[in-house]
């Protein structure tokens, strides 16, 4: 089952947010993405696989794309290399499939991004299948796999939003929520504002 993903449009926040949560370094994240099968499911979403690399940008110091679609990235990964002088490795989903994408994609960062200092990073696998099964049995230890239609994000009962991550989930802290005085809760703001 697949479910459309309201937080796309500010994923940048949300990223962030995982990665305090997790105690990852930004500069230590390795992001894999698994690309999206077709146009048809993402009409209707606000943001696609592209639009949450952009946000991410500036950001990134190591950028894998597994997709049956190349020529949809090239435009991007162009711009990638020019203006941060990052080269986006582009795959075809049958190396992540077969499992081969680890060793790979470590073998040609080394080659390609300057050193090995790539290979000892935490590794962030963004899947964006609406389809198929969930990966998390094909991530090595130590990785974090996030299906961004497979599992729903939701908003917990304090705004807060919940991310599944592998089996397990993350709870994103709102920026609504640091605007409130600390201490009080929403039913306690409810209380002395009505």
């Amino acid at each position: 089952m697949s479910y459309y993903n309201e937080f796309l449009q500010d994923f940048r926040s949300v990223y962030f947010s995982i990665l305090k949560a997790k105690q990852i370094l930004p500069e230590r994240v390795e992001i894999e993405v698994i690309d999206e099968e077709s146009d048809e499911h993402s009409v209707f979403e606000p943001a696609d696989v592209k639009d949450v690399l952009e946000q991410l940008s500036c950001d990134l110091n190591f950028l894998a794309i597994y997709t049956e679609r190349p020529a949809y990235f090239a435009g991007f990964a162009e711009t990638m290399y020019e203006e941060n002088g990052l080269i986006v490795m582009i795959f075809s989903k049958k190396c992540f499939r077969r499992g081969r994408h680890r060793s790979d994609t470590h073998q040609s960062a080394g080659n390609f991004a300057g050193g090995a200092e790539y290979g000892a990073g935490t590794r962030l696998v963004l899947d964006f299948e609406w389809e198929g099964k969930c990966y998390d049995g094909q991530i090595a230890p130590g990785s974090y796999y996030i299906p961004i239609h497979k599992k729903p994000w939701e908003i917990a009962e304090n705004l807060d939003i919940t991310v599944p991550i592998g089996y397990n989930t993350v709870i994103v802290k709102s920026t609504q929520n640091k605007q409130k005085k600390p201490g009080r809760d929403r039913f306690e703001e409810a209380f002395y504002h009505s």
